[in-house]
């Protein structure tokens, strides 16, 4: 069904960025064959943008097709690089913001990991929520509890000083809906500090990612939309940055006590929407150069990419879906290693894969891992070219 509305803002001012039929609906599934991974369920994307309020989501969204269950594998923490970052992130919130001897409640839990970090290093009470936690309900002798069911209205029973929602929004077809369930849920602690995290679309856009719009993500925000979505969910925005060098939006919020209505903006944004219809224009002439990369490094040897993720996994079916080109993909990740991909059927495998199948050229998916990629091969001692993906940017005539 097409949606005709904006979901954050109800403006009928919509514009479509790109459309792509028949993708894979996950992209971050463990399958254990190639014939699995090529049967995978498929939907399309509609990626389309509010002027209004610069929302970007996917119009033709299906929740049925979406669920998520102990095959869903998306851990990251096995990079250093981003543990690092979540380490960081950790310090940040205790030191800075005192989330010290405090009740940390964390929408979309997943497997516990950051809130035990934060628990543990701010000595906090952790209450994660999530309808896919796998594990114990209880840990640390109380202090981590966990529950297998949505945050909303229903647990107003749990105090909350702090309440952390990373990289759950983009995956709802109505964020509004998700902040007002928050909200509800903390009418019993209304001066709890809310901080959020989601991918920026705005970096996608400059960088012209075209791997970046996938089927798992329905839902892609700027500084403005994010603030806007808060803001008709009766929050009040204290902060919105970008991290992870650009790719995160992270917002700090609180409750709204006086209820006040949001004002609409006067002026759609137009600078916005320019951009947006420059990155459709670019998709094929980025394909284009990829190919010609592609065919150029098929010539000298083998060719693999790193990153078994959404990024990865996008790449793939839009340029690879017939494995022509690559030969497999590397992971860290060793849940995913023996796997196959979504859509493509490429083989999973580990780091030692390169050498042992004379792999010639890796592609790097995220360019913030290329330091950290590097470290290993030579940590492993294997002689390959290492190329981040963002060499193969296309710049505009």
């Amino acid at each position: 069904m097409s949606i005709n509305n904006c979901p954050v803002c109800n403006s009928l001012h919509l514009s479509t960025v790109l459309t792509r039929t028949n993708i894979p609906v996950f992209q971050n599934v463990l399958m254990t064959s190639a014939q699995e991974a090529r049967q995978i369920v498929r939907g399309d994307l509609s990626i389309t943008e509010c002027s209004n309020c610069g929302f970007v989501f996917n119009r033709t969204f299906d929740s049925s097709k979406v669920v998520y269950d102990s095959q869903y594998e998306n851990t990251q923490s096995y990079s250093t690089y981003f543990e690092q970052y979540l380490d960081d992130l950790v310090t940040d919130l205790v030191t800075k913001h005192g989330i010290r001897n405090m009740n940390v409640v964390e929408v979309g839990c997943g497997k516990g990991l950051f809130l035990k970090k934060i628990v543990d290093f701010g000595d906090n009470a952790g209450y994660g929520f999530d309808p896919s936690y796998i594990g114990p309900d209880v840990l640390q002798e109380g202090k981590l509890k966990f529950e297998k069911r949505l945050y909303d209205e229903q647990c107003t029973h749990v105090q909350a000083d702090v309440v952390i929602c990373r990289h759950v929004i983009e995956h709802i077809s109505e964020p509004v809906s998700l902040l007002k369930a928050i909200r509800n849920a903390l009418i019993n602690s209304p001066h709890a500090k809310v901080f959020f995290e989601t991918p920026c679309v705005d970096w996608i856009l400059d960088n012209k990612v075209m791997f970046d719009f996938f089927y798992e993500h329905n839902s892609y925000f700027n500084r403005h939309s994010i603030t806007r979505a808060f803001q008709l969910a009766g929050f009040d925005i204290l902060e919105v940055k970008n991290v992870f060098n650009g790719q995160y939006l992270w917002i700090e919020a609180q409750v709204n006590t006086t209820i006040e209505p949001a004002h609409q903006p006067k002026q759609p944004l137009l600078q916005d929407q320019a951009k947006s219809k420059l990155f459709a224009q670019h998709e094929s002439r980025w394909r284009e150069t990829v190919h010609y990369n592609l065919e150029h490094y098929l010539a000298i040897g083998k060719t693999a990419i790193w990153g078994a993720g959404a990024k990865g996994v996008t790449f793939l079916n839009l340029i690879d879906p017939d494995r022509a080109y690559i030969d497999f993909v590397i992971d860290v990740n060793p849940n995913k290693i023996g796997n196959f991909l979504p859509g493509t059927g490429h083989e999973i495998v580990s780091i030692e894969a390169i050498a042992q199948r004379g792999i010639s050229t890796v592609i790097v998916m995220n360019p913030n891992y290329i330091d950290e990629n590097k470290s290993l091969i030579a940590k492993h001692q294997i002689d390959v070219k290492l190329i981040s993906i963002e060499e193969w940017s296309v710049n505009e005539p």
